[in-house]
């Protein structure tokens, strides 16, 4: 579930993330914050608002690493996980491509 997570983020424009080596959650970088969203709260908000994706924004663990990241835990299923990441997928582009 981790590379499944760490290969379709990174698949995703606007996403970007580092293999994680031991936890069971991925911290990706989200581009556009600051631009198209205010900040990572705003994000998070809007894509569980909008897909019902639920992610924690990154300023919530560190106000200053974490700002315009989000965190995800890749412990469900891989159905499960996949139906989200497809959600998150075409959360982006609708956003991104404005």
């Amino acid at each position: 579930r981790r590379d499944l997570a760490y290969k379709r983020l990174n698949e995703i424009e606007g996403i970007s993330a580092a293999k994680p080596e031991g936890a069971f959650y991925i911290f990706p970088r989200v581009e556009g914050v600051g631009s198209i969203w205010r900040t990572d709260k705003d994000f998070v908000l809007e894509l569980l608002r909008e897909e019902g994706v639920l992610v924690v924004h990154g300023s919530g663990f560190c106000p200053t690493y974490g700002q315009g990241h989000f965190r995800a835990v890749f412990l469900p299923p891989k159905e499960v996980l996949s139906e989200a990441l497809d959600k998150l997928a075409a959360f982006m582009e609708r956003h991104t491509r404005r």
